[in-house]
């Protein structure tokens, strides 16, 4: 008689486990989000958007981006400076960054591009993430390709970065 109530007791357990959706079912693991896919099933998938509308230079895995872009009219090249999420401004204490900059058919050159202050933020030359330049050899192009000179960026030195514009080295 006990053996049977012992029986009559685990079926009716096991009933309320099948009705809660429990019974021989393990918990589903979460969907994850379509980014997670991507990272998950390629590691090189990781893109950022340039809050400025330019073009994106990493430099090394998520410590920073530098931000370029070019008013092809003037010949005039800005770098924002910005965080390993494209999202932030990051300061650096360089009062320029050189850019080597090499357009089709001219000989390459290095244009400087210097520290901007902004009285709003408060950057001033030598603790701001905005530089600038001007070159004629910029005038009018909307491609080129470059390597972004010495950068120390959150304590590392960056030197000899490649790219090409306007594509970046984001994917």
């Amino acid at each position: 008689m006990r053996l049977v109530a012992k029986a009559d007791s685990v079926a009716w357990l096991c009933a309320l486990w099948a009705i809660a959706g429990f019974a021989g079912c393990q918990p589903k693991p979460a969907t994850p989000a379509p980014s997670e896919v991507a990272h998950s099933e390629n590691q090189h998938v990781h893109h950022h958007e340039a809050p400025h509308g330019g073009t994106l230079v990493a430099l090394g895995e998520h410590v920073a981006h530098i931000e370029l872009v070019l008013e092809s009219e003037e010949g005039y090249l800005t770098a924002y400076i910005l965080d390993g999420e494209a999202e932030n401004a990051v300061r650096v204490a360089s009062r320029y960054i050189p850019v080597e900059i090499s357009v089709e058919g001219k000989p390459s050159q290095t244009l400087d591009l210097f520290a901007v202050s902004n009285p709003l933020t408060g950057e001033t030359e030598g603790n701001t993430s905005e530089f600038s330049g001007q070159s004629d050899t910029l005038k009018g192009q909307s491609r080129f390709r470059g390597r972004v000179g010495k950068v120390n960026v959150r304590g590392i030195d960056f030197d000899g970065v490649a790219f090409s514009y306007p594509e970046g080295t984001e994917e």
